[in-house]
């Protein structure tokens, strides 16, 4: 007849053994049974209520982790932004080399650009505005150099042409010519 098939759903579960403050301010070092310790913001501990002597099941370590790294990619995404504006690509590899999980990293990027945070089309303009103040440069280097950083041929365009709009480009070359003109002594013979 029918036998009873019973089914045996382990689920590992993990005592905190440590919460200590930690570096930088707003931090803690979680040790759980078990496993390495790592870095949690105080917003997750209060988040889930952690206690030294608590039991955790996997999927809420695993949970606690993948908060603390976004948090910590978040932070340190800020602290670069906060500093200088960079294109999407290169906070991207700066974040790359904090050593989380990719996803994480990329949720930050999302909530970054949707925040305003990152915004290459702002990047390019202030980028070319900033090169241009230094002196002059042909679209065509200013091109290459926003492609380097990785913003989109669309926003360099934009901003290149937001920038020379009025402006004389072929008067501008021939002033450049004549400046050069009166600084060179002698030219060499052409072989």
């Amino acid at each position: 007849e029918g036998e009873e098939v019973t089914m045996d759903l382990q689920v590992n579960s993990y005592v905190i053994r440590g919460l200590e403050t930690a570096r930088p301010k707003g931090w803690f070092e979680l040790t759980v049974e078990g496993k390495p310790p790592f870095l949690v913001d105080s917003e997750t501990v209060f988040r889930h209520s952690l206690k030294v002597g608590d039991e955790i099941s996997e999927q809420l370590l695993r949970r606690i982790k993948t908060e603390a790294d976004i948090a910590w990619l978040k932070a340190k995404g800020m602290a670069i932004l906060s500093r200088r504006m960079l294109s999407e690509r290169d906070l991207r590899r700066k974040l790359t080399e904090e050593g989380r999980p990719k996803n994480a990293r990329e949720d930050v990027i999302y909530t970054l650009k949707r925040l305003g945070l990152i915004d290459d089309a702002k990047y390019a303009a202030i980028f070319v505005r900033a090169q241009l103040a230094r002196g002059p440069k042909s679209k065509l280097y200013l091109k290459s150099k926003l492609r380097e950083k990785g913003v989109r041929d669309e926003y360099s365009n934009q901003a290149i042409e937001a920038e020379f709009s009025g402006v004389d480009e072929v008067g501008a070359v021939k002033l450049l010519a004549e400046k050069k003109y009166k600084t060179v002594k002698y030219l060499p013979p052409q072989k």
